[in-house]
């Protein structure tokens, strides 16, 4: 887990140093987003947990007047379905517990318009509770695909960022459960 976040960071450092003299042409500078996440389990949790609430901070790097390498934190608590007993905890008729989450991610946005993006961030999901949920993995790999727009608000250099993304994460079990889900972001957004 160290050694990923480690390589994660070194890569990011490396990027950032590397493209250094391209971003002083870049008429915008280094951004950071600010905001809330809600979203809706898909696949093999759907039936488990019903919703997922959130906050997120991401870190935008110009390196193009299109692209930028982005980095982001959140945390993620997925709220319990009605009637949910399909793990291990329920045939031990032990209580469910929310899913908490931190995911940390690096990736790549490229406008494609002037206000609208896509977006795409890998990286590593940490479970915050391990021991309540049983589960064998303290983190798993994390890949999120998006779509957005920057919105321009009055005040020079703030923004709203709003978007959709799938999130897919690998299974904090030794199985094939993963915890994929679907999620809106608002955000709001200024430059450093």
């Amino acid at each position: 887990m160290k050694t990923t976040i480690n390589n994660l960071i070194c890569l990011l450092l490396f990027i950032s140093f590397s493209l250094g003299a391209t971003a002083q042409s870049v008429p915008d500078t280094t951004r950071i987003a600010i905001g809330i996440d809600a979203g809706l389990p898909a696949g093999n949790i759907s039936s488990r947990y019903i919703l997922s609430l959130g906050a997120s901070v991401r870190l935008d790097f110009p390196i193009s007047k299109r692209s930028y390498i982005t980095g982001s934190v959140g945390y993620n608590n997925f709220f319990l379905a009605n009637g949910a007993t399909t793990t291990q905890q329920a045939i031990l008729n032990v209580p469910m517990h929310s899913l908490q989450t931190v995911p940390l991610k690096l990736g790549y946005k490229y406008f494609l318009i002037k206000q609208f993006y896509v977006q795409g961030e890998a990286g590593e999901t940490l479970l915050l509770n391990k021991t309540a949920q049983y589960a064998t993995k303290d983190y798993a790999f994390t890949y999120s695909p998006q779509i957005g727009m920057l919105l321009k608000l009055k005040k020079p250099h703030n923004y709203i960022d709003a978007g959709l993304r799938y999130e897919g994460v690998s299974s904090f079990y030794n199985d094939k459960d993963k915890y994929s889900f679907w999620a809106i972001h608002i955000s709001y957004a200024f430059n450093l």
